[in-house]
Parts: structure tokens; sequence; C-alpha cells
């Protein structure tokens, strides 16, 4: 008898330990940041192209005498018993409306950019929201996206902690520190903390606060689908390519293949209805949200809705990996691009400073040339010529000078990423490397640099940095 009540007792005392283990582990777990800057960067991206469009006509769109005035508010407000919303574009005079504009423009570049983004973060949504509120009419599922996607970077405060210049800032000061400190035959060590973003929990939070509202909108949107019976017989997907009013590519011809397109129908329906439940499986968590930026490519191409579908593209980024996302940009397992600059120039280490700064992966190991001779880098370097202009040694041993340096740099440190790319584009190549000459010539060096003593060497009867791996490998 006394087993029938101690046994059941221990079971939900057990039953609840690991419940309150699950629920601190899945909220309040420390979490890779990345996710969260990226979502940040793509979002500001997204808001900026749309408060562009709004520019185009700016009157028209949140004007007092405009598409939606006062008084059509007023009656959509009563309609919906909304009567507590509210617009700061209310209190913004036509007179203000373009310096108001401009200094929303302003915000969205900050917070886009991660600087000052905790406080960039919660004025960012206040303007979605406050611009979505000001003209109801024109609302449609990218503004509803980009709002909840807006307020829980707010609210969480975690959107600056990578892929940021807080981040870069941040780590500025440390770098500096570490050129200026003295001369050292060893590449540059970089501030401690080196390496992938610190985990946290706020941007834990954040990440979870979107995967769990993705959840309830994919699993209601295929639940609301059972209610009609054009989803039940599969002609969903045939029915919008007769909208010609939107679609922006006709595709009419699909109804040759009958089958194929009840195919897409039932598909994007049970992907919905399962999206809750087999997105937290890990396995098949990269099948389903691939299937799911298919079903949205699918909804932009048929219906035309583009910014609607990337906003849910960039809500799904929740649910990458932050190494996965990092090793898009660095690669697997990466051998260091060694770069050889002249520490006697200020402009030089500056410009160092800057780069490492930028680079917490540690992709890129600087060398100062006045300290070694640069043929134990590489027997195909010259002394004299490293000093004139900046060289690199790549995989491979491919050598590198200039400008074609400065893009290879650019390439491996994610924060200029894009600059990489586009160093690599037709003609600008020969425009960088006569830029690159002209700043060159005129840098100045600093005498008395050579002349003060060389750093300990760590691989002379030391031990490497903490934050350094022993050997190449994958940079986080």
């Amino acid at each position: 008898m006394r087993r029938l009540i101690t046994g059941p007792a221990a079971y939900f005392a057990s039953l609840g330990r690991a419940t309150a283990r699950g629920w601190d582990a899945f909220l309040f777990r420390p979490a890779d940041p990345t996710p969260v800057g990226l979502i940040r960067l793509a979002l500001g991206l997204l808001l900026l192209w749309d408060f562009a469009i709004l520019g185009l006509d700016l009157h028209a769109f949140l004007g007092s005498g405009g598409w939606a005035d006062p008084e059509a508010l007023a009656f959509f407000r009563d309609l919906e018993r909304d009567r507590w919303s509210w617009s700061l574009w209310s209190f913004v005079p036509d007179p203000l409306l373009v310096p108001a504009y401009v200094g929303c423009l302003v915000v969205l570049l900050l917070f886009t950019v991660g600087l000052w983004s905790r406080t960039t973060a919660v004025l960012a949504w206040l303007i979605v929201v406050s611009t979505v509120r000001r003209a109801p009419v024109m609302v449609f599922g990218f503004d509803q996206a980009a709002s909840m996607v807006a307020l829980y970077l707010a609210v969480t405060g975690a959107s600056g902690r990578a892929v940021s210049l807080d981040r870069f800032f941040g780590r500025l000061k440390g770098t500096k520190e570490a050129v200026d400190r003295g001369r050292s035959a060893t590449p540059l060590e970089g501030p401690e903390g080196d390496g992938r973003p610190r985990g946290s929990i706020a941007a834990n939070l954040c990440l979870r606060l979107i995967q769990v509202h993705l959840c309830i909108i994919y699993g209601l949107a295929g639940l609301a689908k059972l209610q009609h019976p054009i989803w039940w017989e599969g002609y969903a997907f045939m029915s919008l390519l007769g909208y010609a009013e939107f679609r922006p590519v006709d595709l009419t011809w699909l109804a040759r293949w009958p089958m194929l397109l009840m195919l897409f129908s039932h598909g994007a329906l049970w992907l919905e209805i399962l999206y809750p439940v087999l997105v937290w499986v890990g396995r098949l968590r990269p099948l389903v949200i691939s299937l799911t930026i298919a079903l949205h490519l699918g909804i932009a191409v048929t219906m035309g809705l583009y910014e609607f579908a990337l906003a849910m593209i960039v809500a799904n980024l929740a649910f990458a990996s932050g190494p996965w996302l990092r090793s898009l940009v660095t690669g697997k397992d990466p051998e260091p691009l060694k770069v050889l600059y002249d520490g006697a120039c200020g402009m030089c280490r500056a410009s160092v400073a800057m780069g490492s700064a930028a680079d917490p992966g540690r992709m890129v190991d600087w060398i100062d040339v006045t300290t070694m001779d640069v043929k134990t880098v590489h027997p195909g370097l010259d002394e004299r010529a490293s000093l004139e202009s900046v060289h690199s040694v790549g995989p491979g041993d491919r050598i590198r000078s200039g400008f074609e340096t400065v893009v290879a740099v650019a390439r491996r440190v994610p924060l200029v990423w894009p600059l990489g790319l586009l160093g690599g584009l037709p003609g600008v190549s020969s425009v960088g490397q006569a830029l690159y000459e002209m700043v060159s010539a005129r840098r100045r060096r600093d005498p008395a640099w050579d002349k003060r003593p060389k750093g300990p060497d760590p691989q002379k009867g030391t031990t490497r940095p903490p934050n350094r791996p022993e050997k190449p490998r994958a940079r986080r």
C-alpha cells in the first residue's frame, strides 16, 4: 500500500524536475548569437527597402491628406474595435513629415549595421509598428512578419552581439593595444575572447521566441487551409496560376501536368501542418527548412509577394546553426592567410587593428615585416617589396600583393565579406590597385619603430596563448 503512494509521488517529482531542467535548457541555455545578428542585418535591409518605397510618395502613404486620412483610420479602428492602437506618425505634422522620414531611415540604417543596437532595435520596432498602424489599408504579410521579428530583437537586446559594428568597435580597442604594444616576430594576438561570439541567454531567448512564433504561424495556416475544399482536392496551386493580376511570371503552362500541381498543393499543406513538429527533429530540420524556403520562393513567383517571402525566409534563419553560418564565409578547415605589413607605418598599424577587430575567427595571421626575415614565411618574398606594399601568403603558398591582398583579406573576414566579392568584379581590381598605390605613396614610416626592442617570441620556450589553436582548423 505504501508503494502505491510513494511510487506515483516519486514519479511526479522526477517528472517535475525533468520538466524544469528541460524548460531551463530550452529557454535559458546560452546560444550562439550569429543567427540573431544575421537576422538583424537581413531584416534591416528589407526595412530600408520598404521605407525607400514609401519615400516615392511619402505624403500619399503617411500624410494627413493621403490614402489613409485620419477619418479613414478612425473608421477602421472602430470597425475592428481597436481604439487603443497607436502610431507615432499620427503626431507628425505634414511640414515635418520629410525630416521625420529621414530620421527613420537613419535609425534603420544604424539598426541594420548593428550600431547602438540595443537602442536602435527598439526604435526600429517603434517605426515598423507605427507605419503599420498609420496605413492599415496597405498592410500585408510582410509587415506582420517584420513586426514580429523586430519585436523579439527589441525585447531581448541580443541583435548586436554578432555581425555588428557594436562588436567590431568593442574589439577595436583591444586590437589597437595589441598592435601598439610592441614588436614581435609572431602573428598578432588580438584581445582575449577571439573566436566565435560568446553565447548568451538573450540570444537564445530571441531565437526561441522567433522559432515558437513560426511554429504557430505555419501550424495555424495549415489547419486553416483544411476549411477550404480546394486544398482537400489539391487544386489550390492551380487556382493561383489564374490570378493574372498578381503573378509576375506566367506559369499557366504547368496546367499540362495536373498531378504535379496537386503534389505541390498537398505538399505545401502538409508541410505547414507538420512544420511545428518536424522542425524540432535535428536530422529533419535541414530538409524542413529547405522545403519551407522553396515554398516561400514559390509564393513569390506565383503571387509576386517577394518582400513577404524574404521576410519569412529571414525568420527561418532562427533555426540555422551559428557555426554553419560562419562556415559559409570561412569554409571548412581553412588555412590561415598570412599577411605581412609594415609595423613602422602608422596607417598600416591602424589598418591591421581594424582588420583584426573585424576578424574574430582569426582567419588572418598579421605579421610585422620589421620583426623578422620574410624568407622564413615564404622563400619567394622580398623584404624591400614587403615594406613597400602589403603582401600575403595564402593556401598553396600563393603570394599576393597590394590591392589583391586587400581583396583576399576581405573575402576571409565576415564583416567585410561583400567588399571581397566586389573586388573580384571586372575592372574593379585595376581601379582598386591604382587607389592602393596612391594611398601607399602618401603613407609615412616611423623610424623609431625599427629601434624598439622586439617582444618575446612565444615559440621560444613559452606556450601559445590560450585563444589561439595549436594547428590550423575551422575558425569559428
